[in-house]
């Protein structure tokens, strides 16, 4: 391949094959990498200041002269190629070419194995979106933030029969959905789909353990939340749930990260590989995680998350959670406040149930009616 047949801004389909021209703009339907600057490709045709003239530019990486660089960028792809193949992970992070160019290369020659999402900012969304956003991995290359959505992809029963392309378009289009663009005001007062859009969080949240005091019945003040509404000024109880899943599933996940950490801190990195969410596993439980004291006993942690500030709680426990709580000598109920701040509060209530805490008032909201009936 001659650098006029690769380099962007010389030569157009119309006049002959262009290797950028097509990875950029033929196949944008693959992934988008348009948006960023010709630089990203090494070499490229054009303009370097204001005043300059049409002439090729390069990155300095690859080489001292053009020539030079376009022989750096053409044994950087074969050998970006090679790595591909192989998948030598290590390999393909280590390679000079950019990023999204990267990305681009190796989801257009193996559309099977790589994943085609390229914008740091669409990795990191979907990342928190799905609770795989760790302090290690949000620091990670794009490339092994595609790994670990491959890795999410593999793991789930129903999705890694799909092609890799597919779980993008599922991705974009379905759960969780394309990103919001940053100048709208996602999820403001006056936004007419506040109420029906995904929770944003931040990437990697710190959590911290705080201490409240659980205060009589007639010392609690009634909360008021902001809940869903249809067109016609009623609740939204459909919306409402879903909200409440996905708050919830946040919490678990800084729950998890707290607890690892807590056992970690502790020396005890032995416990820390053995906490389980099984919650991802079943609802059956009864309770979200399977965690240990520092001394090895099981600790059984149901979550509830809220968007406010620490203070009351106020939430929904199901029949299984309630039985499991008076079952469980060590059943822990932790409750995690302001969920979609970058640093949420997470207080260990203990469990109120048993022995039963009087103070925790319990009002039932809903009952199963079993009616037996025959043809009169």
């Amino acid at each position: 391949m001659a650098i006029d047949d690769y380099a962007a801004g010389v030569s157009r389909p119309e006049k002959g094959f262009n290797f950028c021209y097509t990875l950029e703009r033929k196949l944008d339907g693959l992934g988008r990498i348009s948006g960023s600057p010709a630089p990203k490709f090494g070499v490229y045709f054009g303009k370097r200041g204001k005043n300059s003239r049409d002439a090729y530019q390069f990155v300095r990486k690859f080489g001292d002269t053009y020539q030079e660089a376009f022989e750096g960028v053409r044994r950087s792809i074969l050998e970006l190629l090679d790595a591909g193949e192989s998948e030598n992970i290590e390999a393909i992070v280590a390679n000079m070419i950019s990023p999204m160019v990267k990305g681009k290369i190796l989801s257009t020659y193996f559309p099977y194995r790589y994943l085609n999402i390229f914008s740091p900012d669409h990795l990191d969304y979907y990342l928190i979106q799905l609770d795989l956003d760790t302090m290690n991995l949000m620091r990670e290359d794009p490339v092994v933030k595609r790994e670990a959505l491959i890795e999410f992809k593999n793991q789930d029963r129903v999705m890694k029969h799909w092609a890799v392309d597919l779980f993008a378009y599922f991705l974009y289009t379905e759960y969780p959905g394309r990103p919001p663009k940053k100048e709208n005001s996602f999820g403001a007062i006056g936004d007419p789909l506040r109420n029906y859009r995904i929770p944003e969080f931040p990437g990697n949240p710190i959590a911290e353990f705080i201490s409240l005091n659980i205060l009589p019945p007639s010392e609690v003040k009634l909360v008021t939340t902001d809940r869903p509404k249809n067109e016609t000024g009623k609740v939204d109880f459909e919306n409402e749930s879903r909200r409440l899943r996905r708050l919830g599933d946040r919490g678990e996940k800084v729950v998890m990260d707290l607890e690892i950490k807590r056992l970690n801190d502790a020396g005890r990195n032995d416990l820390a590989r053995k906490v389980l969410r099984v919650s991802l596993i079943s609802d059956s439980y009864g309770y979200d995680i399977h965690s240990f004291e520092i001394d090895g006993k099981d600790k059984f942690i149901e979550v509830k998350a809220t968007a406010s500030k620490a203070g009351s709680a106020n939430f929904y426990l199901s029949s299984n959670e309630l039985n499991q709580a008076k079952r469980f000598e060590n059943y822990i109920l932790y409750m995690v406040f302001e969920i979609e701040s970058k640093s949420p509060k997470v207080w260990p209530i203990g469990n109120p149930f048993n022995p039963e805490n009087t103070n925790a008032v319990m009002t039932p909201t809903n009952f199963r009616i079993t009616i037996k009936a025959e043809a009169t």
